[in-house]
């Protein structure tokens, strides 16, 4: 299973329109979570953001 096919499972949906090509999932608590993939091959970057999208967290991360 390919990381794409692993967030689709995990709930987390394509939006092109409002999250810049990003896989989106909102949790329970209301936080939206973001994975975009980066320019490098295998590259990712992830945010957190609260309801307001005030950027809680942010990071960059390659697969293996």
């Amino acid at each position: 299973m390919t990381f794409t096919e692993a967030l689709i499972a995990s709930g987390y949906v394509f939006d092109s329109d409002n999250f810049d090509d990003c896989y989106v999932k909102t949790d329970s608590k209301g936080f939206i979570h973001l994975y975009q993939e980066g320019e490098d091959e295998s590259e990712w970057n992830y945010v957190k953001m609260n309801e307001d999208c005030d950027v809680l967290t942010e990071k960059t991360f390659v697969l293996n």
